[in-house]
């Protein structure tokens, strides 16, 4: 009893297991578990056959892709720059050594058209003497110190006649009775004929004459 029992389950154990396997089909070659998710008419196109253009967009150029080299400084263009001309002419520009042998210099000029700026820059003679010096301070010493400066003998002046009567319309200068500012100016600014008088004396002296036209 318990032998047919056993043939009877054996039986009926195989006969599910062959049940199973035939239900259990793959699906046709070619096919996948997605085929449906997606219908006939949106399947993939065929290769070769272009769609209309539904218009929406409008071609255009891609954008520029940037080099990676560094950009070199840009300058922004300035205006040109016209220069001004100098409204006076030069009629004298020239450096003097002044000395005993060389004081006095004269040039005649008619000015029809003022101004006359005359414009000298003066070198004098340095002179560098010792002198004893006392201090009321405890932490400066006293001694022998060294001084520099102008030499007595040193002086220039400029002067601006009437070359007929000798009358003087201008005169300025450096040392003597002027002051020790090397650079100074005339400025002459009537009509005339004139006589200009240069002179000096151990001083170095370079002098710029302008007129308003010759």
């Amino acid at each position: 009893m318990t032998r047919v029992y056993r043939s009877f389950f054996i039986v009926a154990a195989m006969v599910l297991l062959l049940a199973s396997a035939g239900c259990a089909e793959l699906p046709p070659e070619g096919e996948s578990g997605w085929s449906g998710l997606f219908s006939p008419s949106e399947s993939q196109e065929t290769p070769g056959v272009s769609t209309p253009d539904p218009g929406y967009l409008t071609p255009a150029t891609p954008y520029p892709t940037p080099t990676k080299s560094a950009a070199g400084p840009t300058l922004s263009s300035l205006p040109a720059v016209t220069p001004t001309p100098d409204p006076y002419v030069t009629i004298y520009n020239q450096t003097t050594q002044f000395n005993l042998t060389h004081t006095r210099e004269a040039y005649s000029f008619n000015l029809t058209k003022p101004p006359l700026i005359i414009e000298f820059q003066v070198e004098p003679k340095m002179i560098t003497r010792e002198k004893y010096a006392t201090s009321d301070h405890t932490n400066i010493k006293s001694g022998m110190v060294k001084q520099t400066f102008p030499s007595e003998t040193s002086w220039f002046t400029v002067t601006v006649r009437d070359r007929e009567s000798g009358r003087i319309f201008r005169e300025d200068g450096f040392g003597k009775l002027y002051s020790a500012d090397t650079h100074k100016r005339v400025f002459v600014g009537e009509r005339g004929d004139y006589l200009i008088e240069l002179a000096g004396n151990d001083a170095k002296v370079h002098v710029l004459m302008r007129a308003g036209a010759v």
